[in-house]
């Protein structure tokens, strides 16, 4: 009988201990949101924008495309906010034929993602007119998905 109750106070306890500890992991703040504050990001995001402006401009096509891939990361962090400023510095990067292949295809994702009539021409410019194959297929990809949306529309 006392091997019962010892055996069902261990049960108890141990149950006990397991479900704290599940609560404790739920309610915790996912990594992502301890990573990504954007709390913190969003109060400086003037600074932050000006930043990566400066990085778009600069001679190193490394650090430019960093700017670029940060500045996607930042604006799927505030769908709501707009930001063309960045639309015409995006537009130079993907026209500039002397330019990384890389950075090109990663800003015409960019200005892509940002629905502005400036950098779907731009983007159907260089669908038809790009030397470079893999930016001008990027580029037909994009435009393609873009009549495939808008024939959609259409049809409603």
């Amino acid at each position: 009988m006392k091997n019962h109750i010892f055996s069902f106070v261990l049960s108890i306890a141990l149950l006990f201990f397991f479900t704290n500890a599940l609560s404790f992991a739920q309610n915790r703040p996912t990594r992502f949101s301890e990573q990504h504050n954007s709390k913190n990001i969003k109060d400086n995001l003037k600074n932050i924008e000006k930043m990566l402006m400066q990085h778009m401009q600069n001679d190193s096509s490394n650090i430019r495309l960093s700017a670029v891939q940060t500045f996607r990361e930042i604006e799927q962090l505030f769908p709501t906010k707009s930001f063309n400023s960045f639309i015409i510095p995006l537009k130079d990067i993907v026209e500039n034929e002397e330019l990384d292949v890389q950075l090109r295809i990663t800003a015409a994702i960019a200005l892509d993602e940002l629905h502005s009539d400036i950098g779907d021409q731009a983007i159907y410019k260089m669908a038809s007119n790009s030397a470079n194959e893999s930016v001008k297929n990027v580029c037909v990809a994009i435009s393609f998905e873009k009549a495939k949306i808008a024939d959609k529309a259409l049809y409603k």
